[in-house]
This record gives structure tokens, sequence and C-alpha cells, in this order.
């Protein structure tokens, strides 16, 4: 999870410090849940003092003496050709800070990657409209955004982005890692509207690979989807806790509600978390009192609630059902566990989540970079940690690639091309738990983490 504030560079004799920040998976997650990529908004403003150097305690400078000794030795002995890049050796400093305290949500982000996490974020951007991730060596498409250029264009969840305007990704993944090549592949895809952009795509369902242009345009980033299922049941899917999100939900429950549903499934499942604020408000629709707590390095504990909607969205005592899997993350797994150990008549199913329980403060500098502070741990509102941990529904099951197709086939008897019918999955146990009470209790968990993949809306 990430609160959001805005910071600015603090410089002085002879030294620098520098606050900080973070993506999200997750990710992108205001205290944003996740690595993903996240978070609730801090609004705190951060000023340089009037005079530095006084306010400047001597045994930092001290410590700071060996740092510009070696900048000093640096700039006067090392062999270049080409001019040294003071800025990316302070970049290269900062991370080298962060690092050194050994968590791996504390993170710091040059202005461009920044710009594009607060993009992301702020729900729209410039590009296809397309969730992507590295899986497998591949550049995978995770899910096209709702009428947006990709989702025009065919591309399906699971294909594979073989090249962008015939430049191959594989060679990227293998040589900078999964992480800067995501940076890569995002920096070649987004592009300004009215832009065009060829992908080659390789779709396993048809074993076959192929070209498509496609035209940029302004994407929304939509991060709730609803409609109505078998046997009267609601299905509501969200995708991260963005800044647009609550309001997303109200419309989709107003779309939804009218049409009295039995119950209700919440898919959290591939949310790798988002803005606390947005978490505490996606709760308070369903329930309302403790959301979460928070502990701080200091051992103490401080209550957060649900934020309330008006009556008419809350939907406090339909039977609910909520989806996870081992990237749902930080703000997803926030919500889950709170509808769980305080909402009654809500039951998790899926696999164990991810497990991150961490709070970050987002800081925007002056020169546009971005830097994430963890600030606290948080709790379940029965004070259980999940941080590593995760959350292990009340009903295991697997998912599967197939799942991903699960809703359109369900909702439209419509099976995916290349396969004649509609796959068993997580969400079938789900309808069949809410409408018939059939028991899911003879699947074991895994008892395995997953690690939490990028993924990155381009």
């Amino acid at each position: 999870m990430v609160r959001t504030s805005h910071a600015f560079i603090l410089a002085f004799a002879g030294m620098f410090l520098i606050a900080i920040i973070a993506f999200i998976g997750g990710w992108t997650a205001s205290n944003a849940a996740g690595n993903p990529p996240f978070g609730s908004f801090a609004t705190t403003l951060v000023f340089p003092a009037e005079n530095n150097e006084a306010n400047t305690p001597s045994e930092i400078e001290e410590e700071f003496a060996v740092f510009w000794d070696v900048w000093h030795l640096v700039d006067e002995e090392f062999y270049h050709v080409d001019p040294i890049d003071r800025q990316q050796m302070v970049y290269g400093a900062i991370r080298g800070m962060l690092a050194s305290l050994g968590d791996d949500y504390t993170i710091f982000q040059e202005p461009e990657i920044a710009e594009k996490s607060r993009e992301s974020m702020s729900g729209k951007f410039e590009g296809i409209g397309v969730y992507m991730s590295v899986r497998d060596g591949q550049l995978i498409v995770e899910r096209p955004i709702k009428q947006s250029p990709a989702m025009k264009a065919g591309l399906l969840s699971g294909d594979v982005i073989v090249a962008v305007d015939g430049v191959a990704m594989a060679p990227f993944i293998r040589e900078l890692g999964e992480s800067k090549a995501m940076e890569e592949a995002s920096t070649r895809i987004r592009g300004e509207k009215d832009s065009t952009v060829t992908l080659t795509i390789y779709r396993e369902t048809t074993d076959t690979t192929f070209d498509v242009d496609i035209v940029r345009d302004e994407v929304p980033l939509i991060s709730v989807y609803g409609q109505m299922l078998a046997n009267g049941v609601a299905y509501i899917a969200i995708t991260e806790f963005k800044a647009t999100t609550t309001k997303e939900l109200d419309e989709i429950l107003r779309e939804l509600l009218p049409q009295n549903p039995t119950g209700i499934v919440l898919d959290l499942r591939n949310n790798p978390g988002g803005f606390l604020t947005t978490a505490q408000e996606v709760s308070g629709r369903f329930y309302e009192g403790t959301a979460l707590y928070e502990e701080d390095s200091q051992g103490h504990i401080t209550e957060l609630r649900t934020i309330g909607a008006e009556q008419d969205m809350q939907v406090f005592d339909l039977p609910m059902l909520v989806l996870l899997n081992g990237r749902s993350a930080s703000a997803s797994e926030i919500v889950a566990g709170a509808l769980r150990e305080r909402r009654p008549n809500t039951i998790l199913l899926g696999e164990r989540s991810f497990g991150k329980g961490s709070v970050q403060n987002v800081h925007k500098m002056r020169d546009e970079s971005s830097v994430r502070i963890t600030i606290a741990q948080w709790l379940t509102p029965d004070q259980n940690h999940i941080h590593k941990v995760g959350i292990t529904p009340d009903f295991v099951v697997p998912y599967l690639q197939e799942d991903r197709f699960a809703v359109p086939c369900i909702a439209e008897q419509q099976p995916p091309e290349g396969l004649d019918t509609c796959q068993d999955s997580q969400l079938s146990w789900s309808l069949r738990l809410l409408t018939d009470h059939d028991p899911a209790d003879q699947l074991a968990p895994t008892g395995t983490l997953h690690e939490l993949r990028v993924i990155e809306a381009v």
C-alpha cells in the first residue's frame, strides 16, 4: 500500500540527502498495497530548511565524509572518454542507500519512470491499453483494457508480444532482466495519441504468429468491471486500487443492484494493490467498521476504519465470495482479509495471496523523480500479520491459465477461440458455493507463495 506526498531534495554542505518512492506492483501498491507495483495519500509537504548546513548533525557530516572522499576520487582519477554522468552517479547512490535497508518496497524511480507510475495510478494515459507482464521469459498480455485500441485490435489475455515495431522482446528480457525489460517494452509500446505501433503476436490457442497495427489513443485505466452471471449472481472484478476505482465501483453497483442479485463474486485475482484510502472506500461499500490496523516501528498500532458510501451503495447483506490468487497483493489483501473477518456471509476462494503487508509513503521529488519508503506494516481487523505469509482462502482452488476465459464463457456461454467448452474454473466453484453450496474443501492448500509479477499498462 502506498501513501503519497510531495517532497524536495535536501542538500547541504558537501553532502546530499534525497527523499524517496515506489511503483507497484506493484505494481505500480496512496498507501498502495503491493509492489506491485500502490497506497493512501499523505498530504504532508516537506520543504527544504532555509539553512540546511546549520541543521546537519555533525555525526551525519562525518558519516558522509567517506562518501565524498570516494566521489572526489572518481572525479579526479576515473579513466573515461565520455563525460561522467553525475546525475546517474547521484541516482545510483540513492538506489544503493535504499538497497542497504534490505526492504524490497523502499525504492527510487527516476523522473521518466516515476511519471509513468503517477500516470498509471491517475486513471488515464496515452498508449494502446493493455496490461502486460513478463512470464517464463516472454512478454505476455495479461488483459486488454476495456474499449482500448488493444481490445479493438483483437488482443487477448495470454497473447505473447514477440516483437514491437520489428524489435524482438526476448533478448531484452534475457539481457536486462524482467524489471528493466518491462521498462524497455513499455517505452516502445506507449506513445502519443494517433501514432501507430506494430506488434508481432503469438497466440497459443491457435498456434499462430501475426502482426497487428495499433493506433495509440488516450486510454482510461478502467479498474472495475461488472456483469450479471448465471443464477442471478453479480460479478465484480477490481484490477487495481486507483484514484478512480471507488467512483467506478459505485457506477457498477448502480448498474447491477437494480437487477436484484442473489449474491456477489468480488474478483481480486492478479490485483497488485494500490491506494490505501481506496481500499478503505471499497470495503466501506460492503460493511462498516475496522478496515485494518497499522503498526509502526515502535510497535504503536493505529486503527483505520472503512470509509462509508451513500446508503444505496451499501451492500452489507448479500452473500459474497472473494476470489484471490498468488498475485493478489497489498490493498487487495487488505480488502479480502477485512471482508472475511468483519463481514458476515463472506467466503474466500482461490489460492493463497502474495503476502505484502507493508505500507509505503510515496514522495515526489523536485526533479520529478520519486521515492517510496516503508513506514509501517498493516494487520487485518483481527490483528493478524500477513507480510510474507499471505491469506489462505477458505476454499483452495488452483488458478489455471484457462480461468482468464471463464467470465465471458460462463456469462455468455461463449467458449474462447480454440476451445469447445467452458473450463471448470475458480469462478465455476464460486457459483456453486453461492448458489448450490457445493463443498470445495477437498482441495488442499498448496502452501506456496507466488512471485509477484510486475504488471504494467501500456
